[in-house]
Formats: structure tokens, sequence, C-alpha cells
């Protein structure tokens, strides 16, 4: 592959997430070849007709935030771009376009200079691009990166390595006592202890060896395809393998059933993999109610939200479709040491603040892109204070600044959750030697109700800045706010009420185990006689998948992750996002409410 080509340019914005590349609605077509069409469709509907192999992409800050969907970058190198020039990336996308045989270029410059159409050079030995006559400098690219693409993306680099004869390595972790040697961020010391490394600073790349992979049903059809393309007759470890059947369940979508309900049995029945849960619930919720993804450990999966299990101390990160098929494969992941800002919590959480109003207070704070391929390590009386369905919604969000993981310390309330002695965990904590990048301290004494207002998940205001605004519909549910506690919180606010006839309201438990629980406790007949939708477990609305799409104008108020254009409606919906308290307190009265005042 030369590194020197020149390109047609499509120029974009900042915070170009992946529904926007390719919606979500769009993102469970079976074929590439077909997907491919509606890149862009919200934003550039000309986009998918009249792209031209080779054309170049010049963004700002932020592109591919959002989910891991790896159909974003493919459906671009499908389109045959080339190149993508943005000030800053995404992290998972950034994976997945290398692995897709896309070169990213991080420059901050040549957006002022160039518009659509204009041709722009790009020089990758000597690390600048170029357009209109001016020069601009841009970041070198590992030799791994380059390899990949060069060999036409990672599926087919990962066949070379297969013909070559490869074979896994033997791999050993640290003992004990080299774990709890100080100094470390949380990120370094479970990266350092899983990769059998005893010396890491920020930037290394270390060859992990997950312990837990998840993939669920949206990605099967694509995953098995890749591992038919790459020829895998098996795995490397099946029993570290789980498949979780709950963005296509219900189906919402044509042909969901046949093209990814029919792939998940097939991949578990081809290659041995015997932990297959087919409407159970949501995967990242039931990751860690099943113990599989383990405090310490680090665990991978084909959502971006995988930073969900980091309320444990398990790092955790989401990958795309071929990088999971090619670790499936050879039982190893690579993984950047990200750097760490450590987030302390002081004070105690008021009645009516949860920690959903902590997470979104954050991401007000530091943007969508403030913890980009950072990990934020969380410490604290206030995070120590919070149970552990509260640290698992803040982990939960940590992705959506953009951070490669989001770490609580273990404690004896992790102990008790996974049913092990805390002197098996307590080795992951925060040392005062370790070197952070900053620290951001917050006493959440004072802290109000927050919400994430349209169109994106860092717009957010306290409430009495949005009080009084009125919903059509609201949504409780998700693997951020669909726990026994969250539910909790919204029944006792609704008990013995009953919401407007005007008002939609819909609950769904994040898993089966969580609904029965919540029968038991008298919780789903509150909902009922209060007038609510009670859905079977699934990631239902969160995802726009089943249940309760919206229309243009239409306002939804949801307890999810994720308020981007289109997720839950049209690019016309206007999505708010907020605490299970704030959620059943509006779906009372009709408008955002503030749960203390009820």
């Amino acid at each position: 592959m030369e590194k020197v080509f020149s390109g047609r340019i499509w120029t974009f914005g900042n915070d170009i997430d992946t529904d926007t590349i390719i919606p979500g609605k769009r993102g469970t077509i079976p074929t590439i070849e077909e997907m491919k069409k509606y890149a862009f469709e919200l934003l550039k509907p000309e986009f998918g007709s009249t792209v031209r192999p080779g054309d170049i992409l010049v963004a700002g800050s932020n592109f591919g935030c959002g989910s891991s969907r790896e159909q974003a970058a493919t459906v671009l190198s499908h389109n045959g771009v080339r190149c993508i020039i943005a000030k800053s990336f995404a992290r998972i996308f950034f994976r997945n376009a290398f692995n897709s045989g896309i070169i990213l270029l991080t420059c901050d410059g040549i957006q002022d200079v160039v518009k659509g159409g204009d041709i722009v050079t790009v020089d990758l030995e000597q690390h600048k691009v170029s357009a209109n006559g001016k020069e601009f400098p841009v970041g070198a690219i590992p030799q791994n990166l380059f390899d990949i693409v060069a060999h036409g993306g990672l599926i087919a680099d990962t066949k070379r390595r297969l013909a070559g004869g490869f074979q896994p390595e033997p791999h050993k972790e640290l003992d004990d006592r080299e774990r709890r040697r100080k100094g470390f961020t949380l990120a370094e010391k479970i990266l350092r202890k899983n990769a059998g490394v005893e010396q890491v600073k920020p930037g290394d790349i270390v060859i992990s060896h997950p312990d837990m992979f998840m993939i669920h049903d949206i990605y099967t059809p694509y995953l098995l395809d890749t591992l038919h393309q790459i020829g895998a007759k098996k795995i490397f470890a099946p029993d570290r393998v789980t498949i979780v059947f709950d963005h296509c369940m219900p189906t919402a979508v044509a042909k969901n059933d046949s093209a990814h309900y029919d792939a998940g049995l097939e991949l578990a029945k081809e290659y041995g993999i015997e932990k297959l849960h087919i409407g159970e619930g949501i995967c990242h919720s039931l990751m860690h109610e099943k113990k599989y993804a383990r405090p310490g450990c680090v665990a991978t999966a084909t959502d971006s939200h995988t930073t969900t299990y980091g309320g444990a101390g398990c790092f955790c990160s989401g990958i795309g479709t071929a990088e999971m098929a090619a670790a499936l494969i050879t039982g190893e992941l690579w993984f950047k040491i990200p750097e760490a800002i450590k987030i302390v919590l002081n004070g105690h959480l008021p009645k009516g603040v949860l920690s959903k109003d902590v997470i979104l207070k954050i991401l007000g704070d530091i943007k969508a892109d403030g913890g980009q391929y950072k990990s934020l390590e969380f410490t604290g009386p206030a995070a120590h204070e919070m149970s552990m369905d509260a640290r698992f919604t803040v982990a939960n969000m940590a992705l959506e600044a953009g951070a490669k993981c989001g770490l609580f310390e273990a404690d004896q309330k992790t102990a008790d959750y996974y049913g092990v002695p805390l002197s098996e965990i307590d080795w992951v904590t925060m040392d005062e030697e370790a070197q952070y990048e900053k620290v951001l301290t917050y006493d959440v004494n004072e802290l109000e109700p927050q919400l994430s207002c349209p169109q994106g998940v860092d717009n957010v205001h306290p409430i009495r800045e949005v009080e009084g605004t009125p919903m059509d519909e609201v949504y409780l549910g998700s693997c951020t706010n669909g726990s026994i506690e969250d539910l909790a919180i919204a029944a006792e606010i609704l008990k013995g009420k009953h919401v407007p006839e005007t008002m939609r309201f819909i609950v769904v438990p994040a898993t089966n185990a969580v609904f029965k629980e919540a029968i038991r406790r008298g919780y789903i007949r509150t909902f009922i006689e209060a007038g609510a939708v009670i859905c079977h477990p699934c990631c239902g609305l969160c995802c726009g998948m089943p249940y309760g799409l919206m229309y243009d104008d239409e306002r939804i108020l949801s307890t999810a992750n994720r308020n981007f254009i289109g997720r839950q409606g049209t690019k016309k919906t206007l999505s708010y996002l907020c605490s299970p308290a704030v959620a059943a307190a509006t779906a009372l009265t009709g408008v955002v409410t503030d749960p203390r005042k009820l």
C-alpha cells in the first residue's frame, strides 16, 4: 500500500456519532453491500449514491463517538473511503476503522481551509496532509496498525497469521505479590496483571488475554460470517464466551429473526459456546448478574457500554466484530495503556439525587470527548456509599465521555456481590503513588437532579433549568437504570397514583431476575395500576428497537444512556435523559418534575 495518496474531500463537523454514520434501524440489514447505501442517511442523504472510491473525510473532534457498531466503519470502507482526517476520534471507532482498512489521521487545522469537493494529499512518510496550498502535520501511525490496513483489514491479516501456522503463546499472569505492587492506576493494575507485564505506563501497548468475551444478537450474523471468512474451525476458549439475545428480542426490524436469532444459535453450535442467553435480559446487566465479568479481570464485548462492569473493578471495553473474531481465535487482544483521570466524590447524596445525576453532572462538565481514551477512576466517600447497581450506572455512562473504561475500587460491597473474600480483590484499589492526568473533585452534598437535553449526552442542565418542560413519553429501563434498585425508587414515587391519560409510560426491567423480583415485591403491580406499559426484559427503546418509538417533535424522557439524533425515533424527536426518580415524577405530572418536591 502506498504511503502518499490524494482524494476528494467530504466535510463534517464535531461529534459525528455512529448513529449518524449508519442509523440504528439500518444496522441490522444482513449485508454490508445493502447497508452501505444508507451511510450518513440523516445528515448527507446523497453520500451513499455519490461517494467514490478513494474519497477522504475531513471532520472536527470526536468523530465516531457513540455506539461501538462496527458497521459504522465497514459501510465507509465498503463505500471506498480511504482515509478520515479529524481533530480527534472516538476510541472504539478508531479501532474499528483501522480493522476495516481505513487510515485515520489526527489533524487540527485543515478543517478551516477546505470545503467539500476539494482535493487533499496525504503523506504518511512525512506525517503531513496538504490542501489548497496549506500543509498540516498529522500523527504517526503505529506500524502494527498500518500493517493491518496494508493487508486489507483485520480479517485478511488474521487469515494471513493462521496461514502462517499461528499458535497461541503460553500466558502467565502476575502473581499476587506482584499485582499488589504500588504506584499504578486501576487500569494499569488490571492490565499489567492480565498481560503478565511488571511495568507499564500510558501509551504502552500490551497483549491481554481476556477472561470473558460477550457477543449480543445484533452482531451474531456478522461475527459468524467473519469467522467463516477467516476460515476458523474452532475458537480459543469457548468457555470464556457468552452470547446474549437482547437487542433484537422481540423482533422489531424485518429479518431480525432469521438473520440474527438463527445466526446466534449457529454460532453457539458451531463453536461450542454453551453460555447462551435467549430473552433473559440485557447483555450488560446479565454480565455482572451472572458473574461473568469479575473484579480485577479483563472483559470485552461487541458493544460500547461494556464499560458497565467497571463498577465492580473489571477492566472492560467494547470492540467490533472483526476484532472479536480475531480475539476469539487467538485468545489475544491488544490494548494501549490509557491515561487516567481520578474522580473523587465527597459528601453524601441527598434524597432524590442518584448516581445517574452524578455521572450526568460529570459528563456536562468534561463533555463528550473529555475522557477520550482515558480511564475514569472513581473514589471518595460517596463512591463507596453507592450500591453496586449505582456504580454500574456510573461506569456504564463513562463511555459517553469517550472513556476507555470507568472503574470503581473493589471493596466489601464488591466482595459480597460476587461472593468472594475481600482479600482476593482488595488489590483493586487506588494508590496514592499512582500518576493521574488530573484529579476532579465533587462535593455531592449540594447536587441536584440533572437532565441531559437534546441532542447530545453532554448537554446537561440542572433540573431547575428544565423543570416544567412537557413530555409525551417516559421510559424507565435499560442497562443503565433497569435494576431492581431503580424500579424500587420509581415504584415508591408512583405507589397509589396514576399517570395522566396523555402520558405514555413504558417500564422495561433489565433482566428476568429483576422482573421476577419486581413482581415479588409488588413493584410491577404498582406500575400497572399507575398506568404503565410493562415490557419483556430487553434493550427495547434504548437502542431504538421495540416499544414506543417517537415521532417528529415529540419529547421523551428516558433513563437510558444516549439521546443521539434519531436514536429513539425520527431525527426530529427530542430526547432527554434522567434518573429513575425524575422519570417517575415526570410520568405522574406530564412535565419535567423534581422528585424532591413530591
